[in-house]
Formats: C-alpha cells, sequence, structure tokens
C-alpha cells in the first residue's frame, strides 16, 4: 500500500529571489546599524532559536529585544561571511564574550528564513551558553 501523500502548495507569494532577500537582508543590517527598530523587518509571528541552548524566542518585539540584548553581550564581532538564496541568507561569524574577554572567541552562524519583504524565523548555532546565562540573569528570576 503506497502511503506517500500529494501536497499542492501555492509558493507564488512566499517565493523570494535571491536580489529580492538579498535587500531584505541589507535593509535589515542597515537598519539594525544605525540603532533603528529593525524588527520592522520581522513577520509578528516571527522565531529566533539558538538551536545549541534549545531556547526559542517569539514575536516581533521579543525577538528584537533577545537580540539587542545578545549584540550587548557580544564585543570584537567579526562577520566572515553573509551568504543569501532563494528565500533564505546566511551569516557566519565570531565574536567575544563582552564581560569575559579572555575566553576563547565565539564562532556562530545564523540562518535567515525570509518570506517576501520580512524575516520569518532565525537559527543560531554557537558556543552562546555563558552569553545567554548572562541574558536571563539580566532578565531576573
Amino acid at each position: 500500500m503506497d502511503q506517500r501523500r500529494s501536497w499542492s502548495v501555492d509558493v507564488s507569494e512566499a517565493w523570494v529571489s535571491v536580489d529580492q532577500a538579498q535587500q531584505v537582508i541589507d535593509r535589515y543590517f542597515e537598519v539594525m546599524g544605525a540603532g533603528g527598530d529593525f524588527s520592522q523587518f520581522y513577520v509578528d509571528e516571527v522565531t529566533w532559536t539558538m538551536l545549541d541552548a534549545g531556547a526559542e524566542i517569539r514575536g516581533a518585539a521579543d525577538v528584537r529585544d533577545y537580540v539587542i540584548a545578545l549584540h550587548a553581550q557580544m564585543s570584537d564581532v567579526h562577520t566572515r561571511r553573509i551568504v543569501v538564496s532563494d528565500n533564505a541568507a546566511y551569516l557566519e561569524g565570531d565574536c567575544v564574550n563582552a564581560q569575559n574577554e579572555d575566553a576563547p572567541r565565539i564562532s556562530y552562524w545564523v540562518a535567515y528564513d525570509v518570506t517576501g519583504d520580512r524575516i520569518t524565523a532565525m537559527r543560531c548555532v554557537g558556543t552562546f551558553g555563558a552569553i545567554i546565562n548572562q541574558i536571563q540573569s539580566a532578565d531576573g528570576p
């Protein structure tokens, strides 16, 4: 018995070309770098997932606040590469824990899912354990 399912999905509105994804990502980092409200590039239900820690943050304002808190704990940030494809972008970088600059550098990557002119999800992998603890301590019990 064949148990396979047939799926039919209209992706015409969701499809984002490399050029469109590049524009979204460029503007996102431009606004972020200028200290603006970069949550305007998120869908309302955006998610930020720290894969190594198993933490997931949901919602445009909460994700923005988490990204700001994360960046506040990072110093000497180096972006090594940003690669853009249809419907996605990938950033690779490294940084130092701002509260322990003698610790080894933290290498990480972030995958951005892009639909239309918005970011729908972000996934981060890196050894951010100490930084995540610092963020959680700053938020209180």
